[in-house]
């Protein structure tokens, strides 16, 4: 069961993307189909994962994961995305990008989603 605050920005967030959910005993994992990167990378698009902690929003997600194969257009590695990890039976790179806090009386997951777009489009 989703925690409800979760489902309800779900919901929301479904009007601009196509997002699977599928959960474990700890997280929910969201994966935003073909998100938008930027002309920064290799890609256009590539599946995101957040895991979302189950304690959401009292925690909120931490980091986020894309399709392994994402490089920057010139070939490099982006910074702080040189792991690899397997979530649902598939190899995702890894940005281990924190944000400074997370406040659950003013975060929820569309700031986190704003604030991975302004990381994405802050990479060169």
């Amino acid at each position: 069961m989703l925690p409800p605050r979760l489902e309800a920005e779900i919901e929301q967030l479904k009007q601009a993307f196509q997002i699977q959910v599928a959960e474990d005993p700890q997280f929910v994992n969201l994966i935003f189909k073909e998100f938008p990167l930027g002309s920064a990378y290799n890609l256009d698009s590539s599946d995101l994962l957040l895991r979302v902690p189950r304690t959401y929003p009292e925690a909120g997600p931490d980091m986020f994961w894309v399709d392994e194969r994402l490089l920057l257009k010139d070939g490099r590695v982006p910074q702080a995305a040189d792991s690899f990890e397997t979530y649902l039976d598939r190899r995702w790179r890894r940005f281990s990008w924190h944000r400074s806090a997370w406040n659950p009386s003013f975060d929820n997951m569309h700031s986190h989603i704003e604030f991975i777009r302004k990381r994405i489009n802050e990479q060169r």
